[in-house]
């Protein structure tokens, strides 16, 4: 009889090595989650709150006001608030570390949806790069980018 054996021989464990290198491969990608990622999803949620500004603008027949801070960006939050009044519920919102906001400091609509002024602003981080730009006559918010 032949004695147990113990252990893997040379081909199970090349087999096991290339199993877990593919799975490693598909794994980590998915992980690591790409700089383009967070300037998509931060252009996109302050693009989000600039319309709710206008549309609270038109709804309530006030100006609100869309402000970035520090006063001297890259800007680390902002706010939605009627002029002169408290922040809308749920703000102030933190902009994540790893992108950089710049542009207009602030943003206001009026009840008819336009805007005070227009501006372009950017998002960037990881070498990728996304702008919003606000139309001054209509209070239209675009976005363009990763």
């Amino acid at each position: 009889m032949r004695a147990q054996q113990h252990g893997f021989n040379l081909v199970e464990g090349l087999v096991v090595a290339a199993l877990l290198a593919v799975l490693v491969a598909v794994a980590v990608p998915r992980l690591v989650v790409p700089e383009t990622l967070h300037v998509r999803s931060c252009a996109r949620e302050v693009a989000s709150d600039l319309r709710l500004a206008q549309r609270l603008a038109m709804a309530r027949r006030a100006t609100i006001v869309l402000e970035f801070s520090p006063g001297a960006g890259p800007y680390t939050r902002y706010t939605v608030r009627r002029q002169g009044g408290g922040d809308e519920p749920g703000f102030p919102k933190g902009i994540p570390t790893e992108v950089a906001v710049t542009g207009p400091q602030s943003f206001e609509f009026f009840s008819g949806g336009g805007a005070a002024s227009g501006g372009t602003v950017t998002v960037s981080g990881g070498g990728a790069t996304a702008t919003l730009q606000v139309n001054a006559v209509t209070g239209h918010v675009r976005v363009s980018g990763p």
